[in-house]
């Protein structure tokens, strides 16, 4: 028997069961079964047979997959194309990959011009007798065929190893790369998946990442295996996915970090999304054990995993949901059973645990090698092993921990980038001199593109927006730099190079230095601490207080001064004011122009004023003091003294400094 997708892998227990819900459409897998049969003897009689390449060009939804498994079905290779990508981009990799049949559904280029697929299939040199339309309001897959007998894979077992689908990589190189992979690769991914999640999967998963990138093609199908409910969201926004979370009760999840996180935000999470999520995989990897370890917490209900792997070979190690949360935010997970993954020294041999070296693995699973380019251009050695460009270490459990990548391709969100291709589109405008693009560390995607450039002298002034704008049009959105920093030179070596690493440390104070500007314009708070009712507490917040204003900066008669005032303040508040005021809240913050420190208390309105008070602990305040006023916060005073930074304080600098270990932001209680 055939050991291919249709033989071994898709579901056909529950033929009454929702298969495919996306949008307003649903699919039972009856539906389903019948339209992949259907469109696969359309297919072969439009002349698609073993080898045929056929491009699938559209959104996500129940059609897109039909089509996917009826092309290899037929005995085809479906070519998978981005769905945001431009007409002449698609029809150049077309072209590259001498595809000669197109089914195309909804994109971006559809919903501008209805004439997109013509104008695709004129540029890749594809007659319109091997174009179908597969839009869901022209042709609805799920219904057309009902009454389609079962269709035959004509591939063999053997066959199964070759190459069924080609998706596109940007690797390290501004030329994309289509990656060849098998039926069987597909297969042993799903089966390696289902195993590790068993008795933890649901019977429903959202897949909130494109089906032309491997992992929403794994998991739609893995699910889909399960006899699952594979959800397919129109969008990927918080108010869709609780939507569609709610409506159907799907328990499992695949999305970038960036999609979680807003959807924690969203107002109805605590009642549309908490109550049914239960296991979610993070797509393109977790930028930070932090940002886990908190979507853990928001997500009360749910266990989060994520899994590495590439286009080539996905995926290669992974988490169960069983494994400590420790594991699950700092580490990949181990290799997957029946692959090899091992640690390359770089000389033909590999490195024990604890050290960090080239991630080689080697197994079922890997691709079939990147479409028409040479061997000295594939990845894969001759004793089989794939070279991942990814440096990593095992631990001493074996479990694999990322530390970043061999070569400096940028990946935002699970987007391999090319920063060759963006410095090639930003050399191209007018007064550029010179660029470097680079990845900095960013909280959600993983990394942000950032560029650094070099203007010719007497030219049109530096305008970062002007040249983001003037982008758009070449490149895709998700590759324009997020900032784009002016340079008078780059810094060079002894050897009159450029000096990368010189230049991404000033790129990254820069950001750094951006990010406090954000920071400061609400303020920086770097304590927040109750102060019992009592005169013992009054010196540690006074000697809290003069220590932050030493590191500062301020002169030592400065310091004094402040260190004077926060005590006279305090003394008035518990002792003099009134006896029977409850505990005080001291918040210190940094902000732009001045250090604040604040007060409040649950007791009546107390007036330090030249005006009103005369005495002494008044005039010592406000001799110290540069500016003395009351705010209010649901309606109970708060009294904030603001002490002018001096001139040579450099309040931006003294953050940037800081250690990392210093006390955060939770009150504390003295």
């Amino acid at each position: 028997m055939n050991n291919g997708l249709f033989s071994s892998g898709l579901n056909r227990g529950h033929l009454g069961r929702l298969a495919i819900v996306a949008g307003g459409n649903r699919c039972t897998y009856e539906e389903f079964f019948h339209g992949i049969d259907g469109l696969c003897r359309s297919l072969r009689e439009m002349g698609v047979g073993k080898g045929s390449r056929v491009g699938l060009w559209g959104y996500n939804c129940a059609n897109w997959l039909i089509a996917f498994f009826a092309i290899v079905k037929a005995g085809g290779t479906a070519v998978l194309l981005n769905y945001s990508m431009g007409i002449q981009d698609a029809a150049d990799l077309l072209s590259m990959t001498e595809t000669s049949f197109l089914l195309c559904g909804d994109n971006g280029e559809t919903k501008k011009d209805a004439e997109a697929m013509k104008k695709l299939s004129a540029l890749a040199g594809i007659p319109e007798k091997h174009c179908m339309d597969i839009r869901p309001s022209v042709l609805d897959l799920s219904k057309v065929f009902q009454d389609s007998p079962d269709e035959e894979d004509v591939r063999t077992e053997e066959e199964a190893y070759d190459t069924a689908f080609i998706i596109f990589t940007s690797g390290t190189t501004s030329q994309p790369k289509a990656v060849q992979v098998s039926q069987q690769a597909l297969s042993f991914d799903a089966r390696s998946f289902n195993k590790n999640i068993v008795g933890q999967g649901g019977e429903g998963a959202c897949v909130a990442v494109p089906l032309f990138h491997i992992l929403g093609l794994l998991m739609s199908y893995a699910y889909l295996c399960r006899g699952a409910t594979v959800c397919l969201p129109s969008d990927y926004k918080a108010d869709t996915l609780a939507r569609e979370i709610d409506a159907y009760r799907i328990s499992d999840m695949a999305a970038v970090g960036a999609v979680y996180l807003a959807l924690a935000e969203h107002e109805s999470f605590a009642e549309k999304v908490a109550p049914y999520l239960h296991l979610c995989m993070i797509a393109g990897g977790m930028s930070t054990p932090v940002q886990m370890m908190r979507l853990e917490l928001e997500y009360n209900n749910a266990t989060f995993i994520n899994m590495y792997g590439q286009s080539e070979a996905a995926p290669l190690t992974m988490v169960v949901p069983s494994d400590l949360v420790e594991k699950r935010a700092q580490t990949v997970g181990k290799a997957i059973e029946g692959l090899d993954v091992r640690i390359s020294d770089g000389k033909g041999g590999f490195l024990p645990r604890g050290q960090i070296g080239e991630v080689v693995a080697r197994g079922i699973n890997l691709m079939n090698g990147y479409d028409r380019l040479p061997g000295d251009k594939q990845p894969i050695d001759e004793g089989g092993w794939l070279h991942t460009g990814d440096l990593g270490y095992f631990d001493e459990d074996d479990f694999l921990h990322l530390s970043g990548r061999i070569k400096d391709v940028i990946i935002r969100g699970g987007e391999n980038i090319s920063p060759s291709e963006i410095e090639a589109a930003i050399n191209q405008l007018e007064n550029i001199k010179e660029v470097k693009v680079m990845g900095a560390p960013h909280p959600i995607y993983g990394e942000s593109v950032e560029a650094c450039v070099t203007m010719v002298d007497g030219g049109v002034p530096f305008d970062q927006e002007s040249i983001k704008n003037r982008l758009k049009g070449m490149i895709p959105r998700f590759k324009i730099p997020s900032h784009i920093f002016r340079y008078d030179s780059f810094p060079l070596n002894v050897n009159g190079k450029l000096d990368q690493r010189a230049l991404r440390a000033d790129l990254l104070n820069r950001l750094r230095a951006l990010e406090l500007n954000e920071e400061l314009a609400g303020g920086v708070t770097v304590f927040d601490l109750v102060v019992k009712n009592s005169d013992y507490a009054i010196v540690p917040v006074a000697l809290m207080v003069s220590e932050l204003a030493e590191g500062l900066g301020f002169g030592a008669r400065r310091t004094k001064a402040i260190r004077l005032a926060v005590e006279e303040m305090l003394t008035e508040r518990i002792m003099d004011a009134y006896s029977a005021s409850g505990d005080i809240r001291v918040k210190i913050t940094l902000m732009p122009e001045w250090l604040r420190v604040s007060f409040s208390d649950s007791g009546v309105e107390y007036f330090i004023d030249k005006r009103r008070d005369t005495s002494v602990s008044a005039r010592m305040i406000l001799y110290a003091v540069s500016d003395y006023h009351t705010d209010y916060h649901e309606g109970k005073p708060v009294y904030c003294m603001d002490f002018q930074y001096e001139k040579e304080v450099d309040i931006r600098d003294f953050l940037m400094k800081r250690k990392q270990d210093e006390p955060d932001n939770t009150a504390k209680t003295l």
